[in-house]
């Protein structure tokens, strides 16, 4: 009787070293027969994106929870936003100061343009005929104030008061008509190139404020992180009001039907594939379904050396090349992560 039941429990353990000691590990016998067709196994991949801020700042709402489908420009998370937006009333006030500075400046600098313009062109025939009408007016003024001086009508100072002021008329006349003197034009052309130099400082003041109102503006729309791509929100790293520093990740997008698994098929078997190939898939998670792919890459250089031996070569190596397959996951059971087996159908 211990002799039967030693034999027993030998056998038994025996079965169980041939079965994987019940670890539960896929092989690819398991889900696949190989005399179908070449069997190779790989890890299912999908584009990914991890969701970060480019400014540190406390969360102040997430608009996403895990399994939540999104689209492209969702917005998933915002950041609190109350000092840049101090900042950005702050840059406000500052351009209009320099917009006011500028306005000024150019004022200035088209009122010396048209000093400039007048000393070179002359008075206008109003102007002429506005200084000979004052002219004529202190001429007869003058004659008649001296024939009462001669009568001793008025006084002497009266007399020099009136012919000073006939002289002022009679000079501006003369300027209105032979225009302005070389030192007035060096004059004006000096006030224009002053003013133009301000006319520049004030405008070079005014894009720089414009410009710190847009990188302001750049911080603002960042408080408001979206999605670059449409997908699957698989992973939250982050709550609100935590703090989040720049470049943490917040949360994963993943785009599930953009999925894809790359396996090594040798080269003695890489004849049989071609673009395009419609191809079998198993996942271990989900044992009786059979998924379908595409090859849509195979790689033009070999990826490693598998030391096998074989019946053609002997013991020399044979090279695996890298093959890419499109996986359809429209019921969306497929994971990153997970391991696929692969048949190529004869």
């Amino acid at each position: 009787m211990k002799k039967t039941a030693c034999l027993a429990v030998f056998v038994a353990l025996v079965s169980l070293i041939l079965t994987g000691c019940g670890t539960g590990k896929a092989t690819e016998a398991s889900l696949f027969d190989e005399k179908d067709g070449i069997v190779s196994q790989g890890v299912i991949e999908a584009q990914e994106v991890s969701i970060n801020s480019k400014i540190p700042g406390k969360i102040a709402k997430l608009y996403v929870a895990e399994g939540d489908e999104v689209k492209a420009g969702d917005i998933l998370v915002e950041i609190s936003s109350d000092e840049i937006k101090a900042k950005e009333d702050q840059a406000k006030a500052m351009v209009n100061e320099a917009q006011a500075a500028y306005d000024a400046a150019k004022g200035q600098l088209e009122a010396a343009q048209a000093m400039l313009e007048k000393a070179k062109n002359g008075a206008r025939k109003q102007e002429i005929a506005q200084a000979q009408a004052s002219y004529d007016l202190w001429l007869k003024t003058y004659e008649r104030v001296k024939k009462l001086y001669e009568k001793g009508a008025v006084s002497a100072q009266k007399c020099d008061e009136v012919k000073t002021q006939l002289e002022v008329a009679a000079q501006n006349l003369s300027m209105a008509k032979e225009g302005a003197r070389s030192e007035d034009i060096s004059a004006a052309q000096a006030a224009v190139v002053s003013a133009q130099a301000m006319e520049q400082a004030a405008k070079a003041k005014l894009q720089e404020a414009k410009g710190g109102l847009e990188e302001v503006r750049a911080y603002l729309k960042d408080t408001k992180i979206t999605s670059p791509i449409s997908g699957t929100v698989t992973e939250l790293d982050a709550d609100e009001g935590e703090l989040v520093s720049t470049g943490m990740s917040i949360a994963t997008v993943t785009d599930l039907n953009d999925m894809w698994v790359e396996v090594q098929v040798k080269e003695t078997d890489i004849s049989k594939i071609f673009l395009g190939q419609r191809v079998k898939v198993k996942i271990p998670a989900y044992p009786d379904e059979i998924f379908s792919g595409k090859v849509v890459r195979i790689n033009q250089k070999p990826d490693f050396a598998v030391k096998r031996a074989t019946n053609d070569n002997g013991s020399f190596d044979i090279q695996a090349f890298g093959v890419k397959i499109k996986l359809d996951n429209k019921n969306k059971v497929m994971r990153p992560g997970m391991t696929a087996f692969v048949q190529f159908p004869k």
